[in-house]
């Protein structure tokens, strides 16, 4: 038995292996959620149009906030490097940028920064690389606007009206800096201060750098996977990417699987996505247990035991806070911290019932905030089970409305657990107003 949670010492080492935020790998990082694998037609499916459309797949992969896009792109990244089946890069909006604005320069810079980083593990071709370096640097000086300084060993940039200087004694960490921070100035900038368009002789130079990757390996056009796109909340900067620069993503020579925000693949612009795109791939939240009965998906009880707390916590209690995460992982690992410290306040050896339902009740005070008009269209849509076009106001956190993996061919829209209070509140007082 380990020891209770009631222990600080125990607490912080409960606390340093959970982490909300961050996608689940291999476990082996403090505060690291380990993976657990859930969705094998997910995949599957990505697998597919990867290698059915090789060095020209243009894929979306979508869902709900929390849900576990990044965990499953990432391990989908792992296993196409063990495979070898293609030279593949992890491209990340969020490593340094804030994607809430980001708009496709931003993209594309920061997928230009992944590639350029990738070519350090290469020994071969370097006097072409070298060549290829020197034309790329160059190009984004100029773009940019750099003024060179002392004999241009220096070049100052400007950045949101502050000086960022580079020195060009080190190429190679040079050119890396100019793509990162031109990246994190384009996804942070108001739209008027941003650089525009990307130029063409940019993409024909990412696309050099993209084909000697190709010769080195000696097989197909590279494969990139751009996770956070999905956490693009600006409707302007959302259809920048995923309509107005698709010719510039279908000029790139590589197949491309990119995350998209799931309230912009509806609505107004469905139609348009899916026309550049195809479908999206989608990742729907884990299966929600019963409150009272019934199996817990192994997913969550895979959490539990890598954490180390599956002998501090109670069914009852996991069955709780598994239930009213809606599914939404992300969430679900926020309960399990939450609820180990009010275990250790209470001086409960485990996560007992009471501190789950204190958590959970903490957790629907946030449902509070939502509008009559909110509660009025998510009373609607449940109610008649359709209507999702309607509801991207109620995809966000905090989540009103689960879409849920489809039966008998039907996608099944769900109010969460979380927010079943808040619209019971609404549908009572309209009862009380109607009578």
């Amino acid at each position: 038995m380990p020891p209770p949670l009631s222990d600080l010492q125990q607490l912080r080492t409960v606390l340093g292996r959970l982490n909300a935020e961050r996608r689940a790998g291999p476990g082996r990082r403090e505060g690291e959620t380990r993976y657990e694998r859930r969705a094998e037609g997910f995949h599957r499916r990505l697998a597919l149009e990867v290698t059915s459309r090789r060095g020209k797949a243009r894929v979306l992969v979508t869902g709900q906030i929390g849900v576990g896009k990044s965990s499953e792109l990432w391990r989908f990244f792992q296993d196409q490097k063990e495979a070898q089946n293609e030279f593949t890069v992890y491209c990340d909006l969020e490593q340094e940028e804030h994607p809430e604005r980001c708009g496709a320069t931003g993209v594309f810079l920061t997928i230009f920064r992944d590639c350029w980083s990738q070519s350090r593990h290469f020994s071969r071709g370097q006097d072409e690389l070298v060549r290829l370096r020197d034309e790329i640097l160059a190009r984004l000086i100029d773009w940019l606007g750099g003024k060179r300084f002392e004999h241009e060993r220096k070049v100052v940039f400007q950045f949101g009206g502050m000086e960022f200087p580079v020195f060009l004694d080190e190429p190679n960490k040079a050119l890396g800096l100019v793509l990162g921070k031109a990246a994190q100035h384009e996804a942070v900038s108001e739209p008027s201060d941003r650089f525009g368009l990307v130029p063409d002789s940019l993409v024909n130079l990412l696309n050099k750098l993209l084909d000697w990757f190709t010769s080195q390996i000696r097989g197909a056009a590279p494969l990139l996977v751009v996770d956070h796109v999905d956490k693009i909340r600006d409707p302007a900067a959302a259809e920048d990417v995923l309509v107005r620069a698709v010719p510039h993503w279908n000029r790139i020579r590589a197949s491309i699987v990119m995350t998209a925000p799931f309230e912009h693949t509806l609505g107004s612009l469905r139609y348009s996505v899916e026309s550049k795109w195809g479908r999206p791939v989608m990742l729907y939240p884990a299966p929600i247990p019963d409150l009272l009965s019934g199996p817990i998906h192994p997913i969550y009880l895979g959490i539990v035991k890598n954490a180390g707390i599956d002998a501090l916590i109670q069914e009852e209690s996991l069955r709780l806070l598994a239930h009213f995460s809606g599914g939404i992982l992300r969430t679900f690992v926020q309960f399990l911290i939450d609820a180990c410290k009010e275990a250790h306040l209470a001086g409960h050896h485990r996560i007992e019932p009471t501190d789950a339902r204190k958590v959970i009740q903490d957790a629907q005070i946030a449902y509070q905030d939502y509008s009559t008009k909110e509660l009025a269209l998510l009373d609607e849509i449940s109610a008649r089970e359709t209507g999702l076009g309607e509801a991207a106001t109620l995809l966000r956190s905090p989540i009103g409305l689960l879409v849920a993996e489809p039966k008998n061919a039907d996608v099944e829209l769900l109010v969460h657990p979380l927010a079943k209070s808040a619209l019971s509140k609404y549908q009572l007082r309209k009862k009380k107003a109607w009578a």
